[in-house]
């Protein structure tokens, strides 16, 4: 381009470009160099200029000028999220091989939180393409694919059963979620745990404790009692040989039986009105748990095994609940002293032969669940319930369904790196998306990793990115 005074320098076998001129001291009477550092070349970019990553637009080969990037897409989080959903890619293809390019989309762009069908198109065009699909995402198109998937109970039912795979144990519980709208079939008038009576949709939900993970979510009309849900739930699983950790708001003989009769197992705590407790049992056995002094004891009785467990500072707590309730004049002195009777007791019916520590134990991992809906309500808000029919309420909760599973896997990976009081899934999204794929005529490049996104790929044992 006419410039001159150009000196290419050859540094460990790489040419660097350097502005070299001279200038003349005239009282040492001689001639000084003097270099200027401009960039370094390439053969495939041409010019890198100092200081940049990106090809010059000054730069130029022998018979065309170097083209400036076409696009940009975020690379560092479309990446992670390809990776770590990777598994569940071929599940999908088999059970929705008409909708599943559609659903990947969906979950990518709704995994951090709620979206609106309309947007969904610009956000899954701002990332990275790893999976090399072409999804349509017209807003009408996502409606009839969420309508289509919550019809599919058997596509459904193939990603839920090869989640259960690896799990011995399945942690249940119902939430529900409230729906307004005249036209939600499922959205029916019933009485919660929360006392609230207002149409409410309930909600299944199966979790594996090997694995960490949600392995099914079932939608339920809200006028259906608790313990109506879990063999029909058991059924669509077709569970066999799996122990299940209940809630006291299944327990019932008929559930027992039946889920004896499925060839699985249960521990089932009782009710405080429970006649089990009217049976003898000794507590030989102690224990800690989390600096708790816990006395256990258990008991065979026709084919069943009671376990019951004492806890001293439960005790105490409730006490003290008896007594403000019978200050405020809500129990008799007389219904406290027989609640007194059974305070800081818990009673377990299985048909499981352990030791008490690990029933007791066993039964502790039920907060999973419980997190796992926090999860599913409030980060991914699936619980937004703003459609009117019913097949597309069921796909609505399908896709949040799998945006859970996404969002436990990355939470599960942030939690074994020990990064858990530092980083949410969320986070780390965020700070991958930094990191760009930008796309020239004829080639691809990815932007420079910031030493902050190279040190906590690192730290999570990942590798995301070209050294």
């Amino acid at each position: 381009m006419g410039k001159k005074c150009l000196e290419i320098k050859y540094i460990q076998g790489k040419p660097y470009v350097y502005y070299s001129t001279s200038t003349y001291n005239r009282e040492t009477k001689k001639t000084k160099k003097i270099s200027e550092y401009i960039g370094r070349l390439t053969q495939d970019r041409g010019l890198l200029a100092k200081g940049s990553t990106r090809p010059s637009q000054e730069a130029t080969t022998t018979d065309r000028t170097i083209p400036r990037p076409r696009s940009a897409h975020e690379y560092g989080n479309a990446k992670l999220l390809s990776e770590e959903f990777q598994e569940l890619v071929p599940i999908l293809t088999e059970a929705f091989p008409d909708h599943w390019e559609e659903i990947l989309a969906l979950v990518f762009t709704r995994v951090s939180g709620y979206l609106p069908l309309k947007r969904v198109k610009s956000a899954w065009e701002k990332l990275d393409n790893q999976l090399d699909i072409s999804p349509n995402c017209s807003p009408k198109t996502l409606s009839l694919t969420l309508r289509a998937i919550g019809d599919d109970i058997i596509g459904q039912d193939m990603v839920f059963k090869h989640l259960c795979q690896g799990n011995k144990h399945l942690i249940y519980d119902l939430s529900f979620v409230f729906s307004l709208s005249d036209n939600l079939s499922l959205a029916e008038w019933g009485r919660n745990h929360e006392e609230i009576a207002l149409p409410q949709v309930n909600l299944a939900l199966f979790c594996g404790l090997e694995t960490g993970l949600p392995v099914m979510l079932r939608a339920i009309p809200g006028s259906v009692k608790d313990v109506k849900t879990l063999l029909p739930s058991m059924d669509e699983l077709q569970l066999e040989d799996a122990i299940l950790i209940l809630d006291r708001g299944f327990v019932s003989e008929e559930v027992l039986q039946g889920i004896f009769e499925r060839n699985c197992s249960a521990v089932a705590p009782q009710r405080r009105n429970s006649t089990y407790f009217e049976t003898r049992i000794h507590l030989k056995e102690k224990f800690l748990y989390h600096k708790r002094l816990i006395r256990g004891g258990k008991r065979e009785i026709g084919g069943k095994f009671l376990y019951l467990f004492e806890d001293k500072d439960l005790e105490l707590e409730e006490c003290k609940t008896l007594l403000k309730n019978v200050t405020k004049g809500k129990i008799t002195e007389n219904e406290a002293k027989s609640r007194e009777k059974l305070a800081g007791r818990i009673l377990f019916v299985s048909n499981v032969d352990k030791a008490p520590q690990e029933i007791y134990e066993l039964y502790k991992t039920r907060d999973l669940v419980e997190k796992h809906f926090d999860t599913l309500k409030n980060e991914v808000q699936a619980d937004v319930l703003y459609l009117g029919d019913r097949s597309a309420v069921c796909g609505h909760l399908f896709v949040g369904f799998l945006c859970l599973y996404l969002y436990c896997k990355l939470q599960a990976l942030i939690k074994r790196a020990d990064l858990t009081a530092e980083y949410s899934p969320k986070d780390l999204l965020l700070i991958f998306s930094k990191v760009m794929r930008i796309s020239y005529d004829g080639f691809d490049q990815i932007t420079e990793v910031p030493k902050k996104v190279r040190d906590l790929e690192k730290k999570l044992k990942l590798n995301l990115f070209p050294k």
